[in-house]
């Protein structure tokens, strides 16, 4: 890589600048203004943060999170470092380290709470914990009383409890309330009427959902990293259990077409095959077959 010039320019004027470059696009000149903005300066930690976010885009996730431990050596107040690491950790599948991570950073910012939301709920739902999701669920209320999204994190906390019946009330009293219902809620709904194993009205929410999703909702993307094979994961299932074994088939190989883990998915895929094939049955009987065992 180029050295920085040798002119005196300022370490923040190179940052500066990978930001003006990232934005564009440039990710290879971002990362190279960063770096010199780091050589000039070793405990500017802006710069390795910024550096994270470019390694992030690229999918570099261990290169990332080595950027975030460089970052918080340089400025251990780094609200901003605690926040990437939290969001490289949930990635790393390591929701409970992501979720403390996320803690840190709000202590030392609270103003990041609206930016780390969706990683927050991910992370706690991911780890499954109650408390927190419904914790969550009552600050995105407070923050948004208006939105109909808040009955979908209330539905969801209810799900997480073991409570489907009542997420089923929330989630139809949201959708009631909205004059244009957002795909997520049926989503949820419909997760609710599979945990009853009510399979009629759980695919017709999830089929209200994915046409909605057709038609351009992305509401879907707050609950999920792989929202549309999370999607047709469901309705697949769905359908499994209403019966309709070929629908069943045919949506389960879309989702995992469209990323969801084929493992996962091979049981309830094998159950959609077995249950179109016809049980067969015995012959008859007769005793013109076997005329000499018949007393």
């Amino acid at each position: 890589m180029p050295s920085p010039t040798p002119f005196s320019i300022p370490a923040r004027t190179y940052y500066e600048y990978g930001l003006v470059r990232q934005r564009a696009g440039d990710t290879e000149g971002a990362l190279q203004s960063f770096t010199w903005a780091i050589q000039l300066a070793p405990g500017f930690a802006p710069a390795y943060v910024a550096r994270g976010t470019v390694y992030l885009a690229q999918g570099e996730l261990r290169l990332a999170l080595a950027e975030t431990d460089a970052a918080l050596e340089a400025d251990p107040t780094s609200a901003t470092a605690y926040a990437l690491r939290g969001e490289i950790l949930r990635l790393l599948g390591r929701a409970r380290p992501a979720l403390d991570a996320f803690d840190q950073a709000l202590a030392l910012d609270h103003t990041l709470q609206a930016e780390t939301f969706r990683s927050r709920w991910l992370a706690a739902r991911t780890a499954h914990i109650g408390g927190r999701l419904l914790k969550l669920s009552l600050e995105y209320a407070t923050a948004h009383p208006d939105d109909p999204l808040r009955y979908y994190y209330r539905g969801w906390t209810l799900i997480e409890s073991g409570a489907p019946t009542s997420a089923i009330y929330i989630l139809i009293d949201g959708i009631e309330a909205a004059s244009d219902p957002p795909a997520l809620l049926w989503f949820a709904l419909g997760q609710a009427y599979t945990i009853a194993q009510a399979w009629r009205e759980s695919v017709t929410a999830f089929e209200t959902a994915r046409a909605l999703v057709q038609a351009g909702d992305a509401s879907l993307a707050i609950h999920s990293d792989h929202p549309i094979a999370d999607l047709f994961s469901a309705l697949g299932r769905a359908y499994l259990g209403a019966g309709r074994c070929v629908d069943a088939e045919i949506t389960l190989e879309y989702a995992v077409d469209v990323g969801a883990s084929a493992s996962a998915h091979a049981a309830a895929l094998e159950e959609a095959r077995l249950c179109q094939t016809p049980t067969p049955t015995a012959t008859p009987y007769h005793p013109t077959v076997y005329p000499t065992l018949i007393p």
